[in-house]
């Protein structure tokens, strides 16, 4: 009795196999990283409660914007002051689409469907971060727009000369505050991966440890954590080399923690 050729037999399966010989199956490649950030940012605007959120922003940004025409003075009125008064509800309220997003998968319970299709979640969660950050910087062009129009409304309106000068340091202090909040926002719905309880962390505990810092005497050191003292120096145009480093100290804890234990959660909690 002859024993069958099994090297021979090994050879025919890998002839009939669909896949040629010698050539290496290289891996799915994932989604790129601008689709992946376009798609989030769809996220946050193509929802309903994205949609109310902005809505309300514009509402208050446009009651803050026409203020100063009803109410201020004419000296009062310039561009700068215009894109400041605008962008307080774009600072309040724009954070929390950012929290929304990244609680989104838990909340509608997409996160299977997300985490198949691009299984790297720390490159989902910059993703997040890239199209919220993006959104801001899109109102706040839109801020600008909008506040060179009324700008020269009230010149006018009010017949003066009005002010054309930009004050670059708060404008951009304006700009880079906003996408520090975005981040906030993004860390805080990342660290607590639920949309009611990261909204009261990400508004309550900086204002808690605010009111602390101010109350309690041996806590007004720490005002170097305190972000809303940092920031207030930032958009007002303030800043020495103290100041940025009371700045970097305070988004580190408020924006760096936060986001660390965000992804670490993320990469690890079932879908």
């Amino acid at each position: 009795m002859t024993t069958p050729d099994i090297r021979h037999d090994s050879t025919l399966v890998a002839s009939d196999s669909p896949f040629p010989q010698g050539r290496r199956i290289r891996p799915t490649e994932g989604v790129p990283f601008l689709r992946l950030a376009s798609v989030e940012l769809r996220k946050q605007v193509d929802t309903r409660s994205g949609v109310w959120l902005l809505v309300t922003i514009a509402v208050i940004s446009a009651g803050l914007i026409t203020l100063p025409l009803v109410t201020g003075t004419a000296d009062g009125l310039s561009f700068t002051n215009f894109v400041s008064g605008a962008s307080a509800g774009q600072l309040l309220l724009l954070p929390l689409i950012g929290v929304m997003a990244s609680t989104s998968e838990w909340s509608t319970r997409t996160a299977l469907t997300t985490f198949t299709l691009e299984p790297r979640r720390t490159r989902v969660a910059l993703a997040k971060l890239a199209s919220a950050s993006y959104l801001g910087m899109v109102l706040m062009v839109v801020t600008l727009a909008v506040s060179a129009v009324f700008n020269l409304i009230g010149i006018v309106w009010l017949d003066t000369g009005g002010s054309w000068e930009i004050d670059r340091p708060i404008i951009l202090g304006t700009a880079f505050a906003l996408i520090l909040l975005v981040a906030q926002g993004i860390a805080f719905g990342l660290a607590f991966l639920s949309t009611p309880v990261a909204i009261v962390a990400y508004l309550g505990l900086p204002t808690v440890w605010s009111i602390l810092s101010f109350a309690i005497e041996p806590l007004r050191p720490a005002e170097w954590l305190d972000m809303t003292s940092t920031l207030g120096a930032l958009m007002s145009g303030l800043m020495t080399a103290d100041a940025w480093a009371k700045l970097l100290v305070s988004v580190l804890v408020w924006v760096g923690i936060p986001l660390s234990i965000g992804l670490w959660r993320t990469a690890r909690r079932e879908p």
